[in-house]
């Protein structure tokens, strides 16, 4: 139990991190593998 609540936490502050980027007009890093924001490399 405590390790999904630690782990829906800290999804939840990347989520508003990449929110308060895009507010910035800040490329968003790769968090976890490339954003949408990225050009499809295929």
């Amino acid at each position: 139990m405590v390790r999904a609540f630690t782990l829906n936490h800290h999804i939840h502050h990347r989520g508003q991190l990449s929110v308060y980027l895009r507010l910035k007009d800040v490329p968003l890093p790769q968090i976890y593998g490339p954003s949408a924001d990225e050009p499809d490399m295929a």
